[in-house]
């Protein structure tokens, strides 16, 4: 089946294009996984438990003013990153000031979107680090970005291109060698941590047990053909081989069919459904469904049934959408509903702190569910 490019929504929902702006919150969520990347000679069969599988990576996946990307944990970095503002709730973080922001423990990551110059105190200084960000009530990183370009989520480097140059007097705008620039001023240049496909990011770790499979079923079947192609062969040679060829013909016609039924059985694999976080503001929800390309996937978002009316609103469901798994095994979409269900929500949220969700999607005969917040 040809994976689709479109998908039709109730409530405006779309497939989120990595890196593509889109409406959402202007301050940052960060959202970590700690991905196992396999260790030479572990499989199911050596370590069913997978207690061997010790080698892991730290992923993110960056939601910041309509900009989602994905990024892994490679700078050596721990923290001084971007900020996590879903772990500062907007009516607990109103009376905080921006730098009890970006001190707060909670709201730390170790990613950072941008190359930095460590060990300059000038540099790390709180009110250095606000110069830079417009709107500094609501900073959206730990530290100063050292580098000339943009990294992609609507930043313009001439915010902190001046800040720099007034703290430290190196014009980042002509530096040809920022490292040399860096250890200059007595720091370490750290490079960024590296940004990758969203989805890839996400569906690798569910589609490699699928690959690996299918790589085994795909060499069960050359030998099986082989096999055959042997058997055709001993044919030709004497009458007594035939018995022992036809025997062989059947054993290998079986297995035949029982590689191509284990193949097929792979396509009947059930959809996962997974949310970036299951707590998030209005405009803010993603979700990822993962899954073999097969039948279309239809998704809905419901608030409670006996909730509807105080909500005002005519139907449980305020995000209805089908969609299809691309060629890589997922579909990633936003959960928007439309104005008139949005307006709505959000007159619902100044009354309440949150509503309930329920987050349903089917597949042909497979389906999810996922429970989620939002949140005002």
């Amino acid at each position: 089946m040809r994976p689709s490019r479109s998908i039709r929504a109730a409530g405006a929902l779309a497939v989120l294009a990595l890196a593509v702006p889109a409406t959402a919150s202007a301050v940052p969520s960060v959202t970590s996984v700690e991905a196992k990347t396999g260790n030479p000679g572990v499989t199911f069969l050596t370590d069913p438990t997978g207690a061997g599988l010790t080698n892991t990576q730290t992923r993110y996946v960056l939601s910041l003013d309509g900009w989602v990307l994905g990024y892994v944990e490679d700078n050596g970095v721990a923290a001084g990153g971007v900020l996590d503002y879903s772990a500062l709730p907007s009516e607990y973080r109103e009376p905080m000031t921006a730098q009890e922001k970006l001190a707060y423990p909670a709201a730390q990551t170790g990613l950072q979107a941008h190359a930095t110059c460590s060990g300059v105190a000038s540099l790390t200084d709180p009110d250095t680090v606000l110069a830079w960000q417009s709107g500094a009530r609501e900073p959206s990183y730990a530290y100063v970005p050292f580098q000339k370009t943009s990294a992609g989520l609507g930043d313009d480097p001439a915010t902190w291109i001046a800040v720099v140059k007034r703290a430290t007097g190196v014009d980042l705008a002509t530096v040809t060698d920022p490292r040399a620039e860096c250890e200059r001023l007595g720091g370490r240049l750290e490079a960024a941590d590296s940004s990758t496909p969203l989805a890839n990011a996400l569906v690798a770790a569910a589609t490699a047990p699928l690959q690996t499979q299918l790589a085994d079923l795909r060499r069960a079947k050359d030998a099986v053909d082989r096999s055959l192609a042997d058997t055709r062969t001993s044919l030709t040679t004497t009458r007594d081989a035939l018995t022992a060829a036809r025997t062989a013909l059947t054993t290998a016609r079986d297995a035949l069919r029982a590689a191509d039924a284990a193949y097929q059985a792979l396509f009947l694999r059930p959809i996962d459904l997974s949310l970036a976080t299951r707590r998030f503001q209005l405009g803010d929800g993603v979700a990822l469904v993962t899954g073999v390309a097969t039948d279309p996937v239809t998704l809905t978002v419901d608030v409670p049934r006996g909730q509807r009316r105080a909500l005002g609103l005519s139907s449980t469901t305020i995000v209805e959408a089908t969609g299809e798994i691309n060629a890589e095994g997922a579909l990633l979409v936003r959960l928007v509903p439309d104005r008139a269900i949005a307006r709505k929500l959000r007159r619902a949220l100044t009354k309440r702190r949150t509503i309930p969700l329920v987050i349903y999607a089917e597949s042909g005969a497979t389906n999810d569910t996922v429970r989620a917040t939002l949140t005002r």
